[in-house]
């Protein structure tokens, strides 16, 4: 059995087994989150979006894959 987290909290490393968890990259989340509202007034430019990536730290709460 595996469990995981979302967020990758502090805590999650101080745990036993530590929580393998998703990174949320929070400053780079705010930043363009702010760049997209100051924005949104401007007439010439189309309606704008973002895609943040995320990813899987991988910690000791991850079961070994099985391969049969």
């Amino acid at each position: 059995m595996s469990v995981i987290g979302y967020d990758d909290l502090s805590p999650a490393e101080d745990v036993f087994p530590a929580l393998t968890t998703v990174h949320i990259p929070h400053e780079e989340l705010g930043r363009t989150t702010v760049r997209l509202a100051l924005h949104h007034d401007d007439l010439d430019r189309p309606a704008q979006h973002a895609v943040l990536g995320t990813h899987v730290v991988v910690r000791g709460s991850v079961a070994p894959r099985l391969w049969r």
